[in-house]
């Protein structure tokens, strides 16, 4: 834990009121949920300023609160509050969390680190690795989705006991994977692919490419960068400062798909062991192979690292399999890109269900590339029987001028509600529907409503 007077040198901060000596218990940006004897980080919101927020914390016992010189906040009422309560003056109350984050990571520099990236696959990599490590190992993970330029510093700011840590680097703005690398400073770390995902912000593969892999600049120690070789723009990543390590979907042999599970052969320290996934996807299997790499890296007995692998569990609304009665639903609608919708699709292109129908909404974020793409995904359906596409979304639209050669029946409705209506017109016993879309299109809310109509 940091001391108040620690932070404050960490932050290059003023200390206004409140005592040096007091030791942190942790730190909280949302002031509805900050506990006894946590710091409160007061950042710009898209409705509210957190300094408006202060006095409420020190009601509820925080230890004390970053302040923007020049923010108008009633010194005196808080001192009134809690004479102890500790607020330091900084330039900005990001950098200041970016800074202490980064002292503390220093402070602890002998806990190894993991970091994990990619345009896609990122969470569940992340916890397929803890998942193994965790039989084994005491390791600190990435919680939620904190792992850009505000949730990795909060993760940073929780080392200090640890065996290990393994965190999510994800990235919106150029820049941003250097920010997190320095603050992290990983001995090994691993990038799934470079997709489309966020290419509306970043501008093209190239520059993700580019930024993506910016995280091998701040390897430390063991230097090991693992790559996905299946990805066009991996395969062909030059780097002499770095121990790259290749996997591949080829690493993988005797592959067995089952309705909730998969099965397959690979090399464990250089002997071939027989892995069983209780999840489906192919990116399942590589999010293994991820697993056993960085196992094989920090010595965990094979024992170890077939238990994890089968401990794993996806997360809801990551391919999580939901029986309706006699319809069986697959809920992938946490989020959407191009790579992960194409992935999904060939996935249940696998099972074995009387009918297959794809439920799809727009993917966003993909800027001028929106109509590209999804004409493109189009393509996938040449690939795949499927039965029925039900979709919405402006650039939905496009995908279903496109595939309407490769599928029996394509419905596009511009609203939502119209197609949850088709939906229950059309769903019967023996059929598997899959659903898709970015988080904001509330895919989601089709697959809660469907929900309360059944009970197991």
């Amino acid at each position: 834990m940091l001391s108040i007077e620690e932070i404050v040198k960490a932050s290059n901060g003023k200390l206004i009121q409140g005592k040096i000596d007091k030791l942190v218990k942790g730190y909280e940006i949302d002031s509805r949920i900050i506990e006894k004897e946590e710091f409160f980080i007061p950042l710009p919101g898209e409705h509210s300023d957190g300094h408006i927020y202060i006095e409420s914390v020190a009601q509820k016992g925080a230890i004390g609160s970053f302040y923007q010189k020049g923010k108008d906040i009633d010194l005196e009422k808080i001192k009134e509050i809690n004479s102890e309560f500790a607020i330091i003056e900084v330039e900005d109350p990001l950098k200041a969390m970016q800074d202490i984050a980064r002292y503390n990571r220093e402070k602890h520099i002998n806990i190894e680190a993991i970091s994990i990236t990619g345009s896609v696959g990122k969470t569940s990599t992340r916890e397929m690795v803890a998942s193994v490590f965790k039989t084994y190992l005491n390791p600190l993970v990435t919680e939620k989705n904190y792992n850009g330029h505000i949730g990795l510093p909060l993760m940073a700011l929780k080392i200090e006991n640890q065996d290990i840590i393994i965190l999510e680097t994800g990235i919106d703005f150029v820049g941003e994977m250097n920010l997190l690398g320095g603050i992290l400073k990983p001995s090994c770390a691993v990038v799934t692919n470079i997709g489309t995902s966020h290419i509306g912000k970043l501008g093209s593969r190239d520059i993700i490419f580019r930024e993506k892999t910016n995280i091998a600049n701040s390897l430390q120690n063991k230097k090991k960068l693992l790559l996905n070789k299946d990805d066009d723009y991996l395969v062909n990543y030059k780097n002499d400062n770095v121990n790259i390590i290749y996997y591949s979907m080829n690493d993988a042999k005797n592959i067995v798909y089952l309705d909730n599970s998969i099965e397959y052969d690979t090399l464990i320290y250089n002997k071939e062991e027989h892995i069983i996934v209780n999840a489906i996807g192919n990116h399942n299997i590589l999010n293994s192979l991820v697993a056993i790499k960085l196992a094989e890296i920090y010595n965990i007995p094979t024992e170890y690292i077939l238990k994890g692998i089968k401990n794993y569990s996806n997360f809801a609304r990551r391919m999580e399999k939901i029986k309706l009665g006699e319809v069986t639903i697959i809920d992938d609608t946490y989020n959407a890109s191009s790579s992960s919708t194409k992935s999904g699709i060939l996935t249940i292109d696998k099972l074995h269900y009387d009918r297959k129908i794809v439920v799809l909404a727009d993917i966003l974020e993909l800027g001028d590339y929106a109509r590209s793409e999804h004409e493109k995904l189009a393509q996938v359906f040449k690939e795949v029987k499927i039965d029925a596409i039900i979709a919405y979304g402006e650039n939905m639209k496009y995908l279903c001028q496109m595939a309407k050669n490769d599928v029996p029946n394509v419905y596009w409705y511009e609203k939502k509600e119209d197609v949850e209506k088709k939906i229950r017109e059309e769903m019967k016993a023996g059929d598997l529907i899959y659903f898709k879309g970015s988080n904001a299109m509330k895919v989601n809310e089709i697959v809660e409503d469907l929900k309360k109509d059944f009970v197991e």
